[in-house]
């Protein structure tokens, strides 16, 4: 396209349209990614700039120099990421496969669940008391309905086992499914204990699955619950007082 030269007589006809201005909504927004530099684009940028240079003014070697010094920290810095990156995955991989160990152990977990699998119930529960107190515990299905409350009116100090028998508050059988057990106690005084009461569960590892983010899910049963609630890998079955 050939350059057009206005003159004074002619100038050039003034926009048709306006450009509206900028305002806080319309205003470009940019994560500032543009103006990332890569290492292959910072390699061929300084090859040209060798190539373009004034041989009457080449680049001084100090400054050829820094730019190369430059480059090289970026492709250190670049590699570093990734060697980072691979043993991220190689760490999650093996932590996956040692969750996989667990399979078939009992274990102790921070939880309050119960599984019921074929009219059997796959997991103990355990109360651990700093107080004197007196405990009624409850448990419930899915949806938060009571199916069995236990009594154990005045307790003291200690660690109580919960073996419940699947059967609801008429002795009948609860369907297959999971459940929890939910507690209340108070003091002497009649005050409402919040704190002390420490539920926990013994069950035997059935499966291990993974969430979308690669974090292992253990299985008891129907109940599931992350790694991090267990505490103990149980070799045989702890001395507790059985409560029922």
């Amino acid at each position: 396209m050939s350059q057009v030269i206005y003159n004074a007589d002619n100038p050039p006809a003034p926009r048709t349209t306006v450009q509206k201005p900028w305002t806080e909504e319309t205003v470009p927004v940019t994560d500032g990614s543009e103006r990332q530099m890569g290492k292959d684009a910072f390699l061929t940028l300084l090859l040209t700039q060798l190539q373009n240079q004034d041989p009457f003014n080449p680049m001084e070697d100090t400054e050829m120099t820094a730019q190369l010094a430059q480059y090289s920290q970026l492709e250190q810095l670049t590699n570093l990421n990734s060697n980072v990156t691979s043993m991220a995955g190689y760490i999650q991989a093996q932590n996956q496969f040692q969750t996989l160990t667990l399979i078939g152990k009992e274990v102790r977990a921070e939880a309050n669940i119960f599984s019921v699998s074929g009219g059997q119930v796959d997991i103990k529960g355990q109360l651990d008391v700093s107080e004197t107190a007196k405990i009624q515990v409850y448990v419930v299905d899915e949806s938060g309905v009571q199916v069995r409350m236990y009594d154990w009116g005045q307790v003291a100090p200690g660690s109580y086992e919960l073996d419940w028998d699947g059967r609801n508050n008429n002795g009948d059988k609860v369907p297959d499914g999971a459940y929890s057990f939910q507690v209340t106690a108070t003091n002497a005084a009649g005050e409402t204990i919040t704190e002390g009461i420490v539920p926990s569960i013994k069950g035997k590892v059935t499966s291990v699955s993974f969430d979308e983010m690669g974090q292992p899910i253990i299985h008891i049963g129907q109940a599931k619950m992350s790694l991090s609630q267990v505490i103990e890998i149980l070799q045989s079955d702890g001395s507790t007082q059985t409560l029922s």
